[in-house]
């Protein structure tokens, strides 16, 4: 089993990944859970510069949302992590972020469906929190973990995302995923007509690959891409290829 610093380690790095490619700023926090220990490890919440975090910055909480070590501020939508990795056995990597494509989907009346085969991940579905406020509180946490059942993400209302997943290197895949996925329908969608894909269809590609795999071969890529990063916002672009 992974050891808590490793988990702290991978957890920041992620955190980094992810403000590399635009998906983590200001706003947003991402979440892991060492089911041995009882603890869940998240990085600090808004005003926390992502690109530089550390392991040491990670903030720690115990499911009950006590906060028990760690220099980082936890952010006020802690009950998200919670709930979801007291809901779920799987849900060992949550993450929360405002990503500026999948979002429009959280804003416009439009159904999300996926329109990639990468996206096919997503083929059953993501649900919509439909409620106007911050979830901030075990309450709103357990309703959130409810709405989204067993599926990978929700959408928050004209707010943000959700995304579940099993470790960190597919909650970051799955990320990316999501982003690009939605950006492409959002892009496409000037041209006409979007063709999308079947559950039926994403269940057939989705048995044909693996996604471990593909988080793996993500994971190496981006923590490359990373170690190269000169720290500047504009300097990767959003493009997920």
């Amino acid at each position: 089993m992974t050891t808590e610093s490793e988990l702290k380690e991978k957890l920041a790095t992620c955190t980094r990944i992810l403000s590399m490619r635009g998906l983590l700023g200001l706003f947003g926090h991402i979440s892991a859970y060492h089911s041995a220990a009882g603890r869940v490890f998240i990085s600090p919440g808004k005003g926390s510069d992502k690109s530089i975090l550390q392991p040491s910055d990670m903030a720690v909480m115990d499911l009950a949302g006590n906060d028990l070590e760690g220099k980082g501020r936890v952010p006020i939508e802690s009950p998200i992590h919670t709930a979801l990795h007291s809901a779920r056995a799987d849900a060992l990597a949550v993450a929360h972020l405002h990503s500026p494509n999948a979002t429009l989907f959280a804003i416009a009346r439009r159904e999300y469906r996926p329109v990639t085969l990468q996206g096919a991940m997503y083929g059953e579905g993501i649900p919509e929190y439909p409620e106007p406020h911050l979830i901030t509180t075990p309450q709103r946490g357990k309703k959130l973990a409810d709405l989204i059942g067993n599926k990978r993400a929700a959408l928050l209302r004209g707010h943000g995302i959700v995304v579940v997943a099993n470790d960190i290197e597919e909650m970051l895949y799955a990320c990316l995923t999501l982003e690009d996925d939605t950006r492409k329908a959002a892009q496409a969608s000037a041209l006409g007509e979007l063709r999308f894909f079947s559950p039926e269809e994403c269940r057939q590609f989705e048995s044909g690959v693996s996604l471990e795999s593909r988080a793996r071969r993500a994971w190496t890529y981006f923590t490359q891409l990373e170690s190269r990063w000169d720290r500047q916002p504009a300097s990767v672009t959003n493009d997920f290829v």
